[in-house]
């Protein structure tokens, strides 16, 4: 006599093989794919890093002063006498902030006491400090805003990353590799 259909065994342990493996795959796969959050602070991170350069570079915006006078650098605070930031927007507290944000795309309209939002990364940012700042990044992930991290800015220029994800140090080495920017 001829079989001619599984037994209820057989189909069972197929179904359980094809579980095994099917799990063994969304584990091997889920690692692979890169985590939003990263790529948004890194994103971020790069793109801000660039405009605190080219701000402090900018001798209209940040004209070379004596190191030692409060005016140096972030310090100054005085509208830009030329070109498109010399109006008095562009001055007193909300220089930074305001030349900032403009620079990374969002109207002035849209800044408000150092915060803003931003459509480029789908990113919050926060903007505090004077002379020195501190620029964090914030994400809505699960409907929660939580800080990604940022960057602190001294009154010369110079920048260093946070994040209380652990993304700086010897894990943005790893995260650059891992979004392919060796």
């Amino acid at each position: 006599m001829k079989r001619k259909a599984f037994t209820l065994m057989e189909i069972l342990l197929t179904i359980c093989i094809i579980g095994i493996i099917g799990t063994i795959l969304a584990k091997v796969i889920g690692g692979a794919m890169p985590d939003i959050y990263k790529a948004r602070f890194l994103k971020a991170y790069n793109a801000s890093k660039m405009i605190v350069h080219d701000m402090i570079n900018d001798s209209s915006l940040y004209p070379d002063v004596d190191t030692s006078s409060p005016l140096y650098g972030f310090g100054n605070t005085e509208k830009p006498p030329r070109g498109i930031y010399s109006s008095d927007t562009f001055s007193g507290a909300n220089k930074f902030p305001m030349i900032f944000a403009d620079k990374l795309g969002v109207p002035s309209g849209n800044v408000s006491g150092g915060k803003f939002y931003s459509t480029r990364d789908n990113l919050e940012y926060e903007i505090t400090g004077s002379g020195s700042y501190t620029i964090t990044f914030y994400a809505t992930i699960k409907d929660e805003r939580v800080a990604l991290g940022g960057l602190n800015v001294t009154q010369d220029g110079a920048v260093s990353c946070f994040s209380g994800r652990d993304y700086c140090g010897e894990k943005m080495t790893d995260l650059k590799r891992d979004f392919g920017e060796d």
